[in-house]
């Protein structure tokens, strides 16, 4: 009787959800060590001469398991919005107006498949200059799904929705979310400084897309470059299954347009007219009421379809509102102005250029532990503008700074990459494995660009 062969195990990346409750035990364990404190908030701004020492808040055993709940609950208008908008696609896909769509795209494509992860990185790269993120999420199936089917392992379709989006996000050409907020609390003119973020734009869109390519290239050369496996032909699945053979007849054009129309409103509407995910979710309802009407599909099997495309990312969402209990925790324990404090310690009485280095790191950093751009840039700018007029530094370079360091790792670092993730069925470990190197070559990038700007003297002041 012959042996029966066993695959030798190796070290795998322990589930999202596990990863992020261990993320949420070390910050707990930090609400016992590092000193509580606050600084005073003045309409939601900081007062950067009053931090003062509190009592210690450590969060406690029934509190860790709250903090659960609780981030789930501030997250529920991201999760609302991934759920619904889920549910419209769905009902579209069910037409086949994506799997017909989808097909003769391949056909139009066939042999030039970096022609598509060129255009589709570019698409996406312009939807985070505008800081169009969070509506992406339920598209991300659908484009792993395709560059699957153009031949391609699913680390491509990853890497084509995270880097475009970091360096399209990043830049700050117009991202209202940081780039606006931190011009405005500072006292600088909304988007000014565009030129020069423009360049950055260039630059980080050249490093991210050249080692996209070069991916690419390899893995058509040779499987066993892929990250996934020599053998992710066979051992990978698409998350959407486009159903072959249909065709895409006049009503299925006219529901993709109408969907791509959606989309345009939709970035428009978060541009020009302020809108957010409410309004953002609302206007995919008339279309996916038009794909019902035009396909005449039975209204009671539209609402089946539309629940099984919520049930199929309830899973991942949920990884919102844990990422968002570990921002929970640092709150409840009284330590996020602490550790602010101490960096402000630090920078004082440094030269500009240290300075510089030390906030660009100093914010990387606390990306780990706090996501939000706009966030950040309520509590750090306060603080960083007074420190940039002691030590020389414009306003538009401290905002930069501050603009480079936070937005890169947003789909780097596991705390706010692993939605993302999650809804690309990409487990951390391959995903730091393929980016770290891309991440260090941008970040490095970065930094030498808010050096120059600040040789420069990039204004207005």
């Amino acid at each position: 009787m012959g042996k029966t062969l066993q695959k030798k195990k190796g070290f795998s990346m322990p589930h999202v959800y596990a990863v992020i409750l261990i993320l949420m035990l070390l910050v707990t364990v930090m609400t016992y060590v590092v000193p509580a404190g606050s600084y005073v908030r003045v309409d939601g701004a900081v007062d950067p001469d009053s931090f003062a020492y509190a009592e210690q808040t450590p969060v406690g055993f029934l509190s860790f398991f709250t903090a659960i709940h609780q981030g789930v609950v501030e997250s529920s208008n991201i999760i609302g919005a991934v759920l619904l908008i889920s549910g419209c696609i769905q009902i579209i896909q069910y037409t086949g107006a994506f799997s017909a769509g989808i097909q003769t795209l391949i056909r139009k494509a066939n042999g030039k498949g970096l022609a598509m992860v060129i255009l589709f990185f570019t698409l996406f790269t312009g939807m985070g200059v505008i800081g169009y993120l969070d509506a992406l999420y339920p598209f991300y199936p659908i484009i792993i799904s395709l560059f699957i089917t153009l031949g391609y392992d699913k680390m491509v379709g990853t890497a084509i929705i995270l880097l475009s989006t970091a360096v399209g996000f990043t830049c700050g050409m117009v991202n209202p979310y940081t780039t606006g907020v931190a011009q405005t609390l500072v006292g600088l003119p909304m988007y000014s400084g565009i030129g020069f973020r423009a360049i950055g734009l260039v630059i980080f869109y050249a490093i991210a897309l050249f080692f996209l390519v070069r991916y690419c290239i390899k893995i058509k050369k040779d499987p066993k470059n892929s990250v996934m496996g020599e053998n992710y032909l066979q051992e990978q699945t698409a998350p959407m299954q486009f159903e072959e053979g249909l065709q895409f007849t006049t009503g299925r054009i006219v529901i993709i347009l109408a969907f791509l129309v959606t989309i345009v409103i939709s970035v428009v509407g978060s541009l020009l007219w302020k809108w957010g995910l409410p309004e953002i979710t609302a206007v995919y309802f008339p279309v996916t009421i038009l794909a019902v009407i035009i396909s005449r599909t039975n209204v009671s099997k539209a609402c089946t379809e539309f629940g099984k495309g919520m049930a199929g990312v309830v899973a991942p969402t949920m990884v919102i509102g844990l990422s968002r209990a570990v921002s929970v925790i640092l709150t409840e324990g009284n330590i996020t102005d602490t550790i602010i404090h101490a960096m402000a310690d630090v920078l004082d009485g440094k030269s500009p250029v240290i300075t510089l280095l030390v906030v660009y790191a100093f914010v990387t950093a606390f990306n780990f532990f706090v996501g939000s751009g706009s966030g950040k840039a309520v509590v750090l700018m306060p603080i960083l503008q007074p420190m940039g007029q002691v030590l020389g530094i414009n306003q538009q370079v401290m905002v930069l700074a501050y603009q480079y360091g936070d937005g890169f790792t947003n789909t780097f670092w596991p705390t706010s990459a692993l939605l993302a993730l999650s809804l690309c069925d990409m487990d951390y470990g391959h995903w730091f494995k393929f980016a770290w190197k891309i991440y260090a070559c941008l970040i490095a990038a970065g930094f030498a660009l808010v050096v120059i700007a600040n040789q420069i003297g990039y204004g207005p002041f």
